[in-house]
């Protein structure tokens, strides 16, 4: 989208507050889930991520919003191979756009957007579907496993109208999904799930931090693109889907697990790194078969936390690899009073821009996913402090925004850019303006709001005393930040800073 910038317990009823006003704007309202935002850019598109980020989120509080959210990623599912599309058969979709959005016809820019994307992709003049993405496959198995855990396996026995009209149940859906992880698994030469894509016009990143320069070497050198690429965040997703299916599969157990675990042993040989105690980013080859470790120190391995991965390793190796994560994701590098960083802040020169992947933005919809691993490795405290960053910037920005970005200074430029060109302006060169509601934003907020609403009873985590002492050390040496609720207090901790965009391309 880059160069299209260039132009708990049962919980409470929720009521009409701001976020869930802003919820029902990027709802679907002929049932086909969420929207990824409705702002510009991706108003009225169905991203395979982005609604199952939304999906985990609201679990809880929105199951049947979950439930039409899987069905129509089912329904989307891959049944051929195009190297156009970068459909596989049982690849969940990556972007899913119409020209007709509930019963209405898309806006000039929504139309602009669809006609170039669609041309690229291999679209017709109403429909686009395409599978550039690596991550969407697992995060289905897994949110699956999520939802039949919390709700009911009888979704599995739900019909699925797919797009050429044929039928299946949402059992063959998982079991089609599973059969490509495998298959991508087994295909990989690091023994990692990789992404490579298949149209020289598609997306380089098939994850998430899809930018261009999200992943580059120690040495400013990006990977190399020709050759496939595994991504840290990547394999903890495959890790959970596996396990999750060996649950919703009982006939395939022994073998998922078992494939699960060389997954995990794996990840650990490749990608962690004992000086930095912390893990890489990735792998990519610098020929066939010559296999390099992208070290550059970024957000993406604490997202693990918020994951089974660690979860059956021997309890030294896992207080370890934990205790590693959260040294370094709390620390000066990552943390700032808005959430955390992409990149750490002291690669922040591998880029000569405001990349808005990278070391001056911070993602609340990565924050949250790390919050919630704090909170899922019993670090409440740690868990809160991220989620109080992440309302203070929603209420500073007076919206839902997709990034944030951070100075190196640390000051938080929430709010829009400035108007004004009196008075000492910050230039930020970038090649991104952040949508202003983004469903993940808003589902992050939504579940923190939630968890916090008077009568909701949290789970009691006991903590061993290796927890309860890393916890009071990170809380010891971090700027301790509340949620703020009056203006003048926000107004005080994040003062307006007149910021300009230029455009860095």
């Amino acid at each position: 989208m880059k160069k299209i910038f260039k132009y708990l317990q049962v919980q409470p009823i929720m009521p009409q507050t701001p976020a869930a006003l802003a919820l029902r704007s990027v709802i679907s309202k002929t049932g086909k889930g969420v929207y990824a935002s409705s702002d510009t850019l991706f108003k009225g598109a169905v991203f395979g991520r982005d609604s199952l980020e939304v999906a985990e989120d609201l679990n809880n509080l929105k199951p049947k919003l979950v439930k039409h959210i899987l069905l129509t990623l089912a329904s989307l599912q891959g049944l051929h191979s195009s190297d156009v599309t970068e459909e596989e058969y049982g690849k969940i979709v990556h972007e899913y756009r119409t020209t007709i959005v509930d019963g209405k016809p898309l806006d000039d820019m929504s139309r602009h957007i669809f006609t170039e994307l669609s041309s690229r992709w291999g679209g017709t003049a109403t429909e686009m579907a395409y599978y550039g993405s690596i991550d969407a496959t697992p995060h289905f198995i897994r949110m699956l496993g999520i939802y039949t855990k919390r709700n009911s396996k009888k979704i599995l026995e739900v019909p699925v109208r797919r797009r050429d009209g044929s039928h299946s149940t949402m059992y063959q859906a998982l079991e089609l999904a599973v059969d490509w992880l495998l298959e991508k698994l087994g295909d990989s030469d690091s023994g990692l799930l990789e992404y490579h894509a298949r149209n020289p016009q598609g997306i380089e990143n098939q994850v998430w931090k899809d930018s261009k320069e999200f992943y580059v070497h120690k040495n400013g050198r990006l990977a190399n693109h020709h050759l496939p690429i595994g991504s840290i965040e990547v394999q903890g997703l495959a890790y959970d889907a596996l396990k999750y299916a060996a649950l919703m599969l009982p006939e395939r157990r022994q073998q998922l697990s078992d494939r699960a675990k060389q997954l995990q042993a794996r990840t650990i040989q490749l990608l962690w790194q004992p000086k930095q105690k912390y893990f890489a980013l990735g792998i990519d080859y610098r020929v066939p078969g010559s296999i390099r470790i992208i070290k550059t120190m970024t957000a993406n391995p604490a997202s693990l936390l918020d994951s089974m991965f660690f979860d059956d390793l021997e309890h030294d190796t896992k207080v370890k690899f934990i205790k590693g994560i959260v040294m370094n994701i709390m620390g000066t590098d990552f943390l700032t009073d808005a959430g955390i960083r992409s990149r750490s802040l002291s690669e922040r020169k591998l880029i000569k821009f405001w990349d808005y992947h990278g070391s001056f933005t911070t993602w609340p919809k990565e924050t949250y996913d790390i919050a919630k691993g704090m909170r899922r490795q019993g670090f409440i405290k740690l868990s809160q402090e991220l989620e109080n960053r992440i309302l203070n910037v929603v209420k500073k920005s007076k919206g839902y925004p997709e990034f944030v970005y951070v100075d190196f200074r640390g000051r938080v430029l929430a709010g829009p850019p400035s108007a004004t060109e009196h008075g000492p302006v910050s230039l930020v060169e970038s090649t991104n303006k952040p949508e202003t509601v983004q469903a993940w934003t808003v589902s992050a907020v939504m579940a923190i709001a939630s968890s916090r609403s008077p009568g909701v009873r949290q789970p009691k985590i006991h903590q061993e005393e290796w927890q309860k002492l890393l916890e009071h050390d990170v809380l010891s040496h971090i700027p301790r930040v509340k949620e703020l609720r009056r203006g003048k207090e926000l107004g005080a901790r994040y003062p307006d800073y007149p910021y300009s965009l230029v455009n860095a391309s």
